[in-house]
């Protein structure tokens, strides 16, 4: 009897660690779905410290847990699937740049790819037949990768 008393708190130990180890996962990949379990492995791990006053056997608190875990994480996906909406896939291609009007944000060098334009909101590589200052109206008359080919207005 000492002996399966020393193996539940083992285990009581082991769910509280698991649980903690979830936390922390949580705090650098945040997103919730990893604190339900973890939730559950500390409660699990609580109630199994005290399983004498329960009355009930390590095996069936590690059954419970199992289940309330796996319907716990079962229903934080199914929430999160409902709620979020499905990836679409961009539809914004830098050649839809072409022929827009931008603003030079970083002075562009002649044949060099180290200025910067802002198109709208996005800023992006710029590059020039010519030096463009800083602050230039121009625009784009060719794009590749992620770099934008620019013309002063």
């Amino acid at each position: 009897m000492a002996d399966e008393t020393f193996v539940s708190s083992e285990i009581a130990l082991a769910f509280i660690i698991i649980g903690i180890l979830l936390f922390v996962v949580e705090v650098f990949q945040p997103g919730f779905l990893v604190a339900v379990p973890g939730t559950v492995f500390i409660v699990l791990g609580i109630l199994m410290s005290f399983d004498d006053a329960l009355g009930l056997s390590p095996f069936m608190l590690l059954v419970i847990g199992l289940i309330v875990g796996g319907g716990s994480l079962y229903g934080t996906m199914t929430m999160y699937q409902s709620l979020a909406p499905p990836d679409t896939p961009s539809e914004m291609s830098i050649e839809s740049m072409i022929g827009k009007s931008a603003i030079v944000t970083k002075d562009v060098v002649a044949n060099e790819i180290s200025g910067k334009a802002k198109v709208g909101r996005e800023e992006f590589r710029a590059t020039a037949d010519e030096a463009i200052p800083e602050g230039t109206k121009v625009k784009v008359i060719h794009a590749e990768g992620i770099t934008l080919t620019v013309v002063p207005e």
